[in-house]
């Protein structure tokens, strides 16, 4: 029998050299979009705030405006 082209050794390493580039790249897209990301994460939370809290806010002013007039 012929002996095995690769060991268990090279595999590993071929598997962990893989995981490291796709983590390298994933982090340099992300070092590189972080400011769309950081916008759409703050405008998101503004828009979570506005749904969540906004109706007591409006109900509110509403009902000042109803008492005025």
């Amino acid at each position: 029998m012929s002996t095995p082209a690769y060991s268990l050794a090279d595999i590993m390493t071929n598997i962990l050299n893989a995981i490291q580039d796709i983590l390298g790249n994933v982090a340099s897209v992300l070092a590189e979009n972080a400011s769309t990301i950081a916008s759409v994460l703050v405008l998101g939370g503004l828009a979570f705030m506005m749904v969540r809290y906004g109706s007591r806010i409006f109900r509110g002013i509403a009902g000042f405006f109803r008492g005025l007039f």
